[in-house]
């Protein structure tokens, strides 16, 4: 194995495999030992023996490439724009991670995970491909602490890593200037007046409380919030929307009577929780759902909603300007976040190519992105790169 098109072939083998410890041969097993040994000259980056080593690879032919397609479905002609656009870099760049725990070895490839080994136990197969794809760890790792002793590799990984496969981030205004559709399809969604309120006024509106709180006065709110949104009314009452949109797991709110306070004070103060998301009115994700909570203090009932969540800030602008003019009060979380994200103040973060681009906030030590995109060559100059981690000798 010389060329990235062959280690890519290989990892795509892995890149779905589940991550529960596995027995291998003593064959498998003794390379596994092997890659552990020549590690043990690297400092550790965390507490679980964490370490890090970048490699590169020459990209291979385009007559490689097509050795592991198939040309008569795919066609010459759209297999070299499928080749060019997959290796656009003449070496391609790969980040290998290891880790233990008591008898537990973890070895990964940027996203793919190849051994999550349980050293205990013995088996008698492998996979063909691992033995090859061991013996260029164990090459690499030999490559790389040489370059180490003579202390030129982090400064020759820094110079030639490639910016595909790295974290950065973007402010959200240049990204604008470089592709205004981006923000004109923004204004067009939301509109240029309610994304104003929203800058002048998002803050929390508790000036009142709703008082004699019933399910139904939360239906009504939740059917503005449908409204101000586009979803599809047609004649339904507030509760029917709300069972056709929301969740679903509504821990017995629609239930009780709609018009009882009794009913409903006894629902948010004794129901007995089991997972339910009554509060989830438009569904999604973790990190694209959005809840209009009702909350309860010594002045009332109030309702409450997540600022946080950039990917629905189109929602959840519409949703502050339709409760807070019809005099709900409304708490915000994290509005700052929304409305630096309107003004362009904020960072979208870019992630490798093997990362998917939500939920990755984890990977950014010094901004704080809540939306995430892959490179494209026109951001190159304003981009504000993650370092690298920087790999030690003992």
């Amino acid at each position: 194995m010389k060329y990235a098109i062959e280690l890519d072939n290989v990892l795509r083998r892995f890149h779905y495999d589940s991550y529960n410890p596995k027995t291998y041969s003593k064959k498998t097993k003794e390379k596994i030992n092997i890659i552990y040994e020549l590690l043990d000259k690297v400092k550790p980056i965390s507490d679980d023996d964490f370490k890090v080593i970048y490699f590169g690879l020459d990209k291979g032919s385009f007559e490689l490439y097509i050795e592991y397609e198939d040309i008569e479905e795919i066609g010459l002609e759209k297999l070299k724009e499928y080749y060019e656009e997959d290796y656009k870099e003449i070496k391609c760049w790969y980040k290998l991670s290891t880790s233990k725990y008591k008898n537990y070895r973890m070895i990964s490839i940027d996203s793919s995970n190849i051994i999550y080994a349980d050293m205990n136990d013995t088996a008698n197969y492998d996979d063909c491909c691992l033995d090859e794809l061991l013996n260029l760890v164990i090459y690499k790792i030999k490559e790389s602490i040489t370059m180490l002793d003579t202390n030129v590799y982090n400064e020759y990984i820094n110079k030639n890593f490639s910016n595909l496969k790295r974290f950065g981030v973007i402010k959200r205004s240049d990204y604008w200037n470089l592709f205004p559709e981006v923000k004109n399809n923004l204004i067009n969604d939301v509109s240029q007046e309610i994304m104003n309120y929203y800058i002048e006024n998002a803050s929390d509106k508790m000036d009142n409380r709703i008082k004699n709180m019933t399910s139904g006065k939360y239906f009504e709110c939740v059917k503005m919030v449908y409204e101000i949104n586009n979803y599809e009314i047609n004649n339904l009452k507030p509760k029917e929307l709300y069972l056709k949109y929301a969740d679903g797991r509504d821990e017995g709110l629609s239930e009780i009577d709609i018009d009882s306070c009794y009913e409903f004070d006894k629902w948010y103060h004794d129901r007995k929780c089991y997972g339910g998301h009554p509060y989830e009115i438009i569904r999604g994700h973790s990190f694209a759902r959005i809840n209009l909570c009702i909350q309860h203090d010594e002045f009332g009932y109030y309702l409450s909603l997540d600022g946080r969540i950039v990917l629905r800030k189109e929602e959840i602008a519409k949703i502050f300007w339709i409760l807070t003019k019809n005099n709900i009060p409304l708490k915000i979380d994290n509005f700052d976040i929304i409305k630096d994200s309107f003004l362009g103040n904020d960072y979208i973060g870019i992630v490798p190519q093997y990362v998917f681009p939500v939920k990755c906030e984890g990977y950014f030590t010094k901004y704080s992105p809540h939306e995430f995109t892959h490179l494209d060559d026109k951001m190159l100059k304003y981009i504000k790169w993650e370092p690298l981690v920087s790999v030690e000798l003992r």
